[in-house]
């Protein structure tokens, strides 16, 4: 699927959404958004905001990009020239993206997804129309799972010792990332006692000594996934290699759980169900257990309350935790197998038959 076949598909979603909801215009304002609707486009300037430096606005017959001069050539020539979208532009010192805005919606309603003087706040209903993946976005997300897998998993096989830092180790993998076009965004890369107190070990400058976590975020063109690998130099005790098992196995079983039509809750309730079965009661509690992903690390993060049904290509990551350890990696639901985003490509491999489905998952890296 090339690029504007799919914005074109995207455009579609939106058109429906005006009408469905008695808008004139959808005034497109946040930046994972504005990924979303352009089909791997950005719009930051500061990697980490939330908020765009520049708009789309969605009409019926017309799709604009709203931008101050500072942006409006880059937007051009490096974001949407391609797809056809029209650049209106203003100067940087004038605040005029509303008055814009709303001579080419007319009298009509403008829908937004921020709330906004002026306009109305839909976010709510207007994120849905993310939720369920194009071909495009699934080759993408492919793309970057099998980049972020192989260099988190050759980093650590190739590259650790104990002595190094964590924040050193966050380094090398950051490095790989950016090379590839890949955005790091979190580093979760931990060790020994911090893996087993904290369920979220942000990378510190502490040296490694037995045990590593290395958790890590990542985003290409907009999309957000996650993975999960550990590693121990030296014998495991026997307890921990059982934990890290029983932990692996529980994502298995909310993986398998994942199907199209279900509810959100139902993998969640499942892995309460597990732990307190496997000895493990209330370290649930202790960390939410994943959700939904796509250009957010996780659009709905799922309680036991979450009735909120699942979709056919819909994106996923469960991060099941016990103290000490952790399984996770990311996935698109579909009729069939669920498809892999993230996997192991050269760790060890534990082999895992879940209600007929079977998984081939990251065992723990021992180091001698």
């Amino acid at each position: 699927m090339d690029r504007k076949e799919e914005v074109k598909i995207k455009l579609d979603r939106v058109r429906k959404f005006l009408s469905d909801n008695n808008l004139s215009a959808m005034l497109i304002k946040k930046q994972p958004n504005f990924s979303w609707i352009t089909a791997g486009g950005v719009n930051f300037v500061g990697m980490t905001t939330e908020m765009g430096v520049t708009s789309v606005l969605v009409t019926q017959k017309d799709v604009f990009v709203i931008a101050n001069k500072i942006e409006s050539r880059r937007m051009r020539e490096e974001e949407v020239g391609e797809i056809g979208f029209e650049v209106l532009d203003y100067e940087w010192y004038e605040n005029k993206e509303m008055e814009i805005a709303k001579k080419v919606a007319g009298n009509g309603d403008i829908g937004c997804d921020v709330p906004l003087p002026g306009a109305q706040f839909v976010d709510d209903r207007f994120k849905r129309l993310r939720y369920e993946l194009t071909e495009g976005e699934i080759e993408r997300y492919k793309y970057l799972g099998e980049k972020l897998s192989r260099i988190v998993e050759e980093t650590l096989m190739y590259e650790v010792k104990p002595g190094q830092t964590e924040i050193e180790l966050a380094g090398k993998v950051s490095a790989k990332l950016w090379k590839e076009g890949i955005e790091p965004t979190a580093f979760m890369i931990s060790s020994d006692e911090r893996v087993r107190n904290y369920r979220h070990p942000i990378s510190k400058d502490k040296r490694i000594e037995r045990l590593l976590m290395a958790s890590v975020n990542a985003r290409y063109k907009g999309l957000y996934t996650t993975i999960t690998r550990m590693v121990y130099f030296g014998k495991p005790p026997d307890s921990l290699k059982k934990q890290y098992q029983d932990n692996v196995e529980i994502e298995c079983i909310m993986i398998a759980k994942t199907k199209i039509g279900e509810e959100m809750r139902v993998p969640v309730l499942a892995a309460i169900e597990e732990y307190e079965k496997r000895g493990y009661k209330d370290e649930w509690k202790l960390h939410h257990q994943g959700g939904s992903m796509g250009y957010y690390p996780r659009d709905i993060r799922v309680t036991p309350s979450t009735t909120e049904k699942i979709l056919k290509n819909q994106a996923f990551c469960w991060n099941p935790s016990i103290s000490g350890t952790k399984s996770e990696d990311g996935f698109i639901v579909n009729e069939e197998t669920p498809i892999m985003i993230t996997k192991p490509l050269i760790f060890p491999t534990l082999k895992i038959e879940i209600e007929g489905l079977k998984f081939t998952k990251p065992d723990m890296l021992i180091i001698d």
